[in-house]
């Protein structure tokens, strides 16, 4: 099977620092993967050079195919990504937000109106949908978050640290919907954390970053075993 997302020797270095160390990673379409490492660790770094932000100073990597350095239009029109901090326009309302993103994607008026609003109903947001951002919580805006990374049905799922800076019920409800949304639609998850906890929420394989390097990679069990 050919891998949705495939990194080798993969690097990134800032003046003499090494931020991302010469490692490889192979995913499979609706494998759910979990990037687990301590602050400063890579882990947001490696997404952005997943996501064509960053360019590698070494090594290549590939999503679906495309690589996101040379062709960031192509891995965008794919992917979804839910960062640490979640901003969107504090004076459009969530419905305006989803649409407004829907659109940029190239979706119609009306599509994109059917999208929102089924997203926000599946985020539990229906209520405050026409409400200003202004008005809503973190645990709100992390999930507006999520319905807007999924706004154009992506193939794959990055997020970095979804749950940062949440009460444990919000975490849990994020992590129920992520769990939930990865089950029913067949997406492929990227998610990077420090909390292994809310990580066994949702992955099934696991790799352990520090300093920059790959350290382990397995499930739990195999981890555990090592």
């Amino acid at each position: 099977m050919t891998a949705l997302l495939e990194v080798k020797n993969l690097g990134i270095s800032f003046g003499g620092l090494r931020a991302v160390n010469a490692f490889d990673i192979s995913i499979e379409k609706e494998e759910l993967y979990g990037l687990i490492g301590p602050n400063g660790a890579g882990k947001t770094t490696t997404v952005k050079l997943l996501n064509g932000m960053l360019t590698p100073t070494e090594g290549i990597c590939r999503v679906l195919g495309s690589d996101p350095a040379l062709e960031p239009e192509k891995v965008h029109a794919v992917s979804g990504v839910v960062t640490e901090h979640a901003r969107m326009y504090e004076n459009l309302t969530g419905l305006e937000n989803l649409v407004f993103y829907a659109e940029l994607y190239g979706i119609s008026a009306d599509e994109a109106a059917r999208r929102s609003e089924s997203l926000l109903k599946e985020m539990e947001l229906e209520e405050a949908k026409d409400r200003k951002l202004a008005a809503w919580s973190t645990g709100m805006r992390q999930r507006l978050s999520l319905a807007r990374a999924l706004i154009h049905r992506p193939k794959i799922l990055f997020l970095d640290e979804p749950t940062s800076g949440l009460d444990p019920e919000s975490a849990q409800n994020v992590n129920r919907m992520i769990r939930e949304m990865a089950e029913n639609s067949g997406i492929t998850v990227f998610l990077c954390t420090h909390q292994l906890r809310y990580a066994q929420e949702i992955c099934t394989r696991y790799g352990l970053i520090e300093e920059g390097r790959l350290l382990a990679e397995g499930t739990l069990d195999e981890l555990r075993s090592e």
